[in-house]
Parts: structure tokens; C-alpha cells; sequence
């Protein structure tokens, strides 16, 4: 297991390159959505296609996170994509494989981590002895360099 101080760096990299994985297809799906919306005749008493496009957006980008912090990481690479690039992966403080439960602790604590554009998690990653998020505190997890 390699040490966890020297994948910060990597992990502030990563988080960026994963959140570009989500972003993008969300994006698509708003602005073609307003380009729908635009072209649709007002006033028929129907629901705004506004909300539909909002809410289209905002469950590509719960899934693609989902699929990306959970998913990805517990049925294929032992990370995320973005962790995959960097060669970084997830091992559980014994460094063994995480199971699925981690995954979903790591990803809902991304609620935490995520305070202030994520000034909070890359707070904890570089002031906690182990550099580990609350996401990893809370799931006993490590992110460490793939070896």
C-alpha cells in the first residue's frame, strides 16, 4: 500500500476529472432541453417543459455521479474514472477491496465533503494525519496510488 500523502495532489486532479465525467452529459441534456422549451407553444395549460428539463438534468447528474462514485468503482476499477486516469484506487484502511457499503458511504458523505465547492473535503484531505475526506473517515477508506 503506497502513502497516502502522496496522492493529495492527485486526488484534488481527480475529483475535477470525475466531476467533468458528470457535468458534460448533464449539460447536454439541459441545453438541448431549453432548446426544446423554446420552441414549444406557450400557454396551453400544461406543466412548464422547463421543470421537465430541470428535473432531466438534475437526474443525469444524480446518476452519473452515482454511477461514477459507486458503481464504476465497486464492479470495475476499484475507483473512479477520474481515479483510474491518475492511478489512484479505493482500499479500505486494512487495504483490502471496499464493498459496496463503502462506496455508498464514501458517495453520500460527498453531501459533507462538498460544502463550499468542496472547500470542506479538500480541507480534510489536506489537514487529516491519513489525508482522507470525511467520505473516507466515515466509509474507512484510503485512496492510494495504484501499485
Amino acid at each position: 500500500m503506497s502513502d497516502p500523502a502522496g496522492v493529495i495532489l492527485r486526488r484534488y486532479a481527480q475529483y475535477a476529472l470525475d466531476r467533468l465525467i458528470t457535468t458534460v452529459p448533464a449539460a447536454v441534456v439541459l441545453v438541448l432541453g431549453l432548446r426544446w422549451t423554446l420552441h414549444l407553444p406557450r400557454g396551453d395549460g400544461r406543466m412548464t417543459p422547463a421543470y421537465l428539463t430541470m428535473g432531466g438534468f438534475l437526474l443525469v447528474v444524480l446518476v452519473g455521479n452515482w454511477f461514477t462514485e459507486v458503481w464504476v468503482p465497486h464492479r470495475w476499477l476499484g475507483g473512479t474514472p477520474g481515479m483510474r486516469c491518475l492511478g489512484l484506487r479505493v482500499v479500505t484502511e486494512r487495504g483490502e477491496t471496499p464493498g459496496l457499503r463503502a462506496y455508498l458511504i464514501r458517495w453520500a458523505m460527498v453531501i459533507v465533503d462538498g460544502y463550499f465547492f468542496g472547500l470542506v473535503g479538500a480541507l480534510a484531505i489536506a489537514l487529516s494525519p491519513r489525508h482522507q475526506r470525511f467520505g473516507d473517515m466515515v466509509a474507512r477508506t484510503l485512496v492510494v496510488r495504484r501499485g
